[in-house]
């Protein structure tokens, strides 16, 4: 719930540093949940985060590349 409040807080006020941070910290937990998927040999749960960890991570490349400075 925090993270979701600090990615809409930061769409509102228009910080690329607030964004940056709530995408970086999804990308942590999610990478943390596919780490556990392994842990228990779940190829669901080890999968579907770490292709969305990757998804998130290269979209945050994308906005901080194209963004104007």
């Amino acid at each position: 719930m925090a993270l979701s409040v600090l990615a809409v807080t930061g769409m509102l006020i228009g910080s690329i540093a607030s964004e940056a941070a709530a995408a970086l910290a999804m990308i942590l937990v999610q990478g943390f949940d596919a780490a556990i998927g392994r842990m228990i040999s779940d190829r669901v749960k080890t999968f579907g985060p770490a292709i969305t960890a990757l998804a998130n991570a290269g979209a945050l490349v994308w906005m901080l590349t194209s963004w104007p400075a």
